[in-house]
């Protein structure tokens, strides 16, 4: 089963045992390559385009089916996604055509003109680059519907000849091809995606119960009636809409090595070799292979990762090859690099989170490094781990639940909650202190403003006795006039309805006869009467109010109350 290269490939037994079984390949496969692109595809050719522009077509559909499908316009891969059609591959049918594999930032397939294309492996390359984990048994059974699907320019279909039908297939096909269904299945994936389980998206997208939807499926997959369906496809001529170029025959001579790698090292060592005295482009890509070569040999593989950087390498996966075991000044520039190389790729980022002088620079570039790949559970629990510490408890709760939904199996998602809850007292303690502090915060700032707001009534008294020296010539009148005694005084009666207790004084709330209600303040220099507590007045009480008319849209009063008497 294929694996996609951040959880790391791993190699087969038997197709190492092909070295002493088939002779190398030849390394030179032709002299003339033409190579066609679209998006994140590269389909190379050393002679027939015709089927070249054929799987370009293929692959170019699948992305935009899949597009539609999870709401997006322009489906991005992480890596470059390359076909190397050749007869090259026969040679060795066995590693060729059946599955992608990943080298030196680029998924990789050679394969024979007109054989099928492992089109299910692309998709989960898509699902890979753009959604967090979805439940497994929707993500084998997509794989398997997009494995169905044929293309000719623009007219595409799927869902016929299943090569393996299980359940998960038959969830997946009942509900992209019925009639009844398929007009809703991108809600299905949208709900799914946005965090959903499967019971409860099947429920809200197909208006049925997930257990009469279960026993249809099982039906479905009893009866196995595989039928294909039209869907739509992109308006797409093959002739104007693939960019076309010629490709140096020693570059190809490299993509084919790739393929072969763990096969026959030593036919791809040569062409390794061979690019590296080629120069110019290939070089890098030599020494990318010669690289690799290298940690197959279980050696130092970082001569090879600097060579390919003197000659201006292109591959992402080359700067944190060579950022290993370095220390902070020489790594963090070869991270940086990587990451500028590939935006997309987050173990860079995370790898850079590893060097960080604080833990609130650590937290932001591993939040960044979940946002780019959330289906790495280690990034999630790192990242609640100091959360938890910087003291954003609440953040961490999020982070520790986006972790478990990141678990590959049911074994990993137990894993993770044990270690959740190991460390939930720890979060609770976290979450006090930053509830404590907040409530801090709030109460200094209603002390500033309090504070802003006697400075400005001492500015205006001022200004005040000011104006009455100047009207009396410059000489001072009496004693200097309080700011209070100039404002107009006012009486209220009614109902008090709220006492709010303020850091500085309390918010009285009155409702009048009218039904009108307005709030005073009752300064800190007047004392609360005993018969009151703070909230809302549970018992019936009449208030007679004199207060001075000074709007505060601080504490959103009309006045403040000089004297309070009962009624």
């Amino acid at each position: 089963m294929w694996l996609p290269p951040s959880r790391a490939f791993n190699t087969r037994i038997w197709a190492l045992a092909l070295l002493c079984l088939c002779p190398a390949l030849p390394v030179r496969a032709a002299e003339h390559w033409t190579e066609l692109n679209v998006g994140p595809y590269f389909v190379d050719s050393d002679g027939d385009t015709g089927a070249a522009r054929d799987a370009l077509t293929q692959l170019e559909q699948l992305r935009w089916v899949m597009g539609g499908l999870l709401e997006s316009k322009d489906l991005r891969s992480v890596w470059p996604i390359r076909v190397i059609i050749s007869k090259a591959a026969k040679a060795n049918p066995i590693t060729s055509g059946t599955e992608f594999v990943f080298q030196n930032g680029s998924y990789q397939l050679l394969t024979l003109p007109g054989a099928h294309l492992p089109l299910g492996q692309v998709a989960s390359i898509f699902l890979e680059s753009n959604t967090a984990r979805l439940p497994p048994a929707v993500e084998s059974g997509v794989q398997q519907l997009f494995d169905t699907l044929e293309a000719k320019g623009s007219r595409v279909t799927w869902g016929a000849n299943p090569t393996h039908p299980d359940l998960a297939w038959a969830r997946i096909h009942l509900l992209a091809t019925k009639f009844e269904y398929q007009a809703h299945f991108h809600i299905f994936m949208t709900a799914l995606r946005s965090g959903s389980t499967l019971k409860a998206a099947e429920r809200n997208s197909f208006s049925v119960t997930p257990e009469a939807l279960e026993k249809e499926v099982a039906d479905h997959l009893r009866e196995a009636n595989w039928e294909s369906v039209p869907i739509s496809g992109r308006p797409l001529d093959p002739k104007k809409d693939f960019g076309e170029h010629t490709l140096d025959p020693v570059i190809a001579d490299v993509y084919v090595a790739n393929t072969q790698l763990t096969a026959n090292p030593k036919m791809a060592e040569a062409a390794y070799k061979n690019a590296v005295e080629a120069g110019g482009d290939a070089a890098a890509l030599g020494f990318e292979g010669l690289a690799q070569i290298d940690k197959l040999n279980k050696e130092d593989p970082h001569a090879d990762f600097e060579s390919a950087i003197k000659v201006h390498s292109k591959s992402a996966p080359v700067y944190v090859g060579a950022a290993l075991d370095r220390p902070a000044k020489d790594a963090l520039p070869l991270l940086k690099e990587a990451a500028k190389i590939n935006p997309l790729w987050a173990e860079p980022v995370y790898r850079q989170a590893q060097f960080a002088e604080n833990s609130t620079e650590k937290e932001a570039l591993i939040k960044r490094a979940t946002q780019l790949d959330p289906r790495i559970s280690d990034y999630w629990i790192e990242l609640a781990q100091l959360q938890t510490a910087n003291g954003h408890a609440s953040f961490a709760q999020g982070s520790w639940l986006k972790a478990e939904d990141s678990a590959k199996n049911e074994k990993e998602r137990e894993r993770i909650h044990q270690l959740r809850t190991d460390s939930e007292q720890a979060r609770l303690d976290a979450l006090e202190a930053e509830n404590k502090r907040e409530r801090e915060e709030v109460h200094e700032a209603d002390r500033r403003a309090k504070g802003q707001s006697d400075a400005s009534i001492r500015a205006a008294e001022e200004r005040a006795n000011r104006s009455l020296d100047a009207a009396a010539g410059g000489t001072q009148v009496g004693e200097p006039v309080p700011y209070a005694s100039l404002l107009p005084k006012k009486k209220m009666a009614g109902v008090l309805t709220q006492v709010d207790c303020l850091s500085h004084g309390s918010r009285l709330t009155v409702k009048t006869k009218t039904g009108q209600t307005s709030a005073l303040l009752l300064p800190e220099t007047a004392s609360l009467p005993l018969q009151l507590s703070c909230g809302a007045q549970k018992v019936v009480r009449h208030v007679m109010l004199t207060y001075t008319v000074n709007a505060d849209e601080l504490h959103h009063t009309i006045g403040d109350i000089t004297e309070f008497a009962w009624q």
